[in-house]
């Protein structure tokens, strides 16, 4: 388990492609898709907490801090990563999506081993899909860089990434990664 890796679930998004107000507390396998993301992190990292647009009284029964967005208005998952890097106080932080149930065990271990074997300030794992740059691990000094970037109108995380020296992790298994937006994604994943 790391101690110096805060984990960030990313859960503020409108939940509009699975036309339920918070896609966080939708069943998956009998539990949360965000209590799924919960278990496979806590053995990663010792903090976990949970980024939020809305909905925050969905999110007090898992006893995590919570960070709502700096804004008020809906800017992505870009603003969460900017709100939670002017907050959390470990060195790295680990950013991961709330619909994202079949996370690898090793994420942290990872990504981590390639920050520090190639001396970059971020890493993002790399499945035959490409990026799966909402599973950041970042250092929090790059926060003056990604203010910039949002400031000059940048939304999109990967676009902000590639501006840093950064490292890239494949991984094989591209189901960890598998991202549930809709109904019908949900039913075909719980096959």
């Amino acid at each position: 388990m790391n101690e110096r890796v805060t984990v960030v679930i990313l859960a503020g998004g409108q939940s509009k492609r699975m036309q339920v107000q918070n896609k966080a507390t939708v069943l998956f396998k009998g539990k949360s898709l965000i209590t799924h993301v919960i278990d496979r992190m806590k053995s990663q990292a010792k903090h976990i907490v949970i980024n939020t647009h809305q909905n925050q009284n969905d999110f007090e029964k898992f006893n995590l801090p919570l960070i709502d967005d700096a804004l008020s208005i809906q800017e992505g998952p870009l603003l969460g990563i900017l709100t939670s890097l002017q907050k959390i106080k470990t060195d790295w932080v680990q950013f991961v999506p709330c619909d994202t149930p079949n996370l690898p065990n090793n994420l942290i271990a990872n990504l981590m081993k390639e920050v520090e074997a190639q001396k970059t300030l971020a890493a993002v794992p790399e499945t035959n899909d490409g990026l799966q740059s909402a599973c950041l691990l970042c250092h929090t000094s790059t926060l003056k860089n990604l203010q910039d970037f949002f400031n000059q109108g940048g939304r999109k995380i990967e676009d902000w990434v590639r501006q840093l020296p950064f490292s890239i992790v494949r991984f094989h298994d591209q189901s960890q990664f598998i991202n549930i937006n809709t109904q019908k994604e949900l039913e075909n994943t719980c096959l």
